[in-house]
């Protein structure tokens, strides 16, 4: 069975899989392997067109600085009453 190997994993995390893997009586490997395969069974939430739109726009590239220029006068807004 291939091996895999994990490099630079944060103190705080690996503490906590260790102490899951104590809770559960399981050797760190175990307890390793089944957090992933119960995080590869979880299905996929749906992206919103409007997310899958902005994934697209690099970070810095990214901005509320559009701007509409209305060209003319404008007219006075509706009275309601």
């Amino acid at each position: 069975m291939p091996d895999l190997l994990v490099r630079d994993i944060e103190d705080d995390l690996k503490r906590l899989i260790e102490d899951r893997a104590r809770a559960h009586r399981r050797s760190l490997s175990d307890e390793v392997k089944l957090l992933v395969r119960r995080g590869l069974e979880l299905p996929e939430k749906p992206v919103g067109m409007g997310t899958y739109l902005m994934s697209l726009v690099l970070p810095e590239d990214r901005g509320d600085d559009l701007v509409f220029e209305i060209k003319g006068e404008l007219s006075p807004p509706p009275d309601f009453k």
